[in-house]
């Protein structure tokens, strides 16, 4: 049996700002030393919803839930992971953290914030949960650093919320997902939001697997 992650009382948390309580013991790599995940061949069934609904949802065994939401809805996974752990165990499976790289934020909150979403990751992955790494990333400055820790050959997930707006988010979504498939070969690619077709004629040999975002499940359930 798999050791669940738990502070033994709220009072440790303020020594553990950092995560170490939840990657501690991972294997650390690349420039900034993020956990290294295990690899996973996982494919998301059509039960998908978004992080928001963990607590109101019945019956979470029939649910897989994704983050590709506004990061102030699974901020709580960094701070209180040891509770919300016991809800992600109980799904069908589990998208990981998506906190953002914005191509205006400092490189600071940059590696910052990929350096929690590999947290998370692992922390979820050593306790048994069935979970697909997300790969985030930003602009080019980031493409060096941002997809270390994903495994290779492996399921991972992205989203176009926001990348398709304009000319130059659409540029960089581009070469980013390049970069992703080229660095790291993924098996099996879930796509979450509006859906480019370019992707299976650039990409055919990558199985991707497209999940709708919390808006377009939402716009949908206003048209019923």
């Amino acid at each position: 049996m798999t050791k669940k992650i738990r502070y033994k009382n709220m009072d440790n948390f303020q020594y553990d700002l950092y995560g170490e309580i939840y990657a501690g013991t991972a294997v650390k790599v690349g420039k900034y030393g993020f956990p290294q995940l295990a690899k996973e061949n996982y494919i998301p069934t059509k039960n998908v919803k978004s992080f928001n609904y963990l607590l109101s949802t019945k019956n979470l065994n029939n649910y897989w839930m994704h983050c590709f939401c506004d990061d102030y809805q699974f901020e709580r996974l960094w701070t209180r992971l040891d509770y919300y752990l016991d809800y992600i165990l109980k799904l069908k499976g589990f998208i990981s953290t998506d906190f953002s790289l914005y191509r205006d934020y400092s490189d600071d909150v940059l590696i910052w914030n990929c350096y929690r979403n590999r947290c998370i990751a692992y922390a979820i992955q050593k306790a048994g949960g069935i979970m697909i790494p997300t790969a985030s990333f930003g602009s080019e400055r980031t493409w060096d650093w941002c997809f270390d820790g994903l495994p290779m050959n492996s399921s991972l997930a992205i989203t176009t919320n926001g990348t398709l707006n304009d000319s130059e988010a659409k540029r960089i979504f581009v070469g980013g997902v390049d970069a992703l498939i080229c660095k790291k070969q993924p098996s099996n690619l879930i796509v979450c939001g509006k859906y480019p077709n370019w992707l299976d004629t650039k990409y055919p040999d990558v199985n991707i697997v497209w999940i709708p975002s919390y808006s377009q499940q939402w716009q949908r359930r206003r048209a019923i």
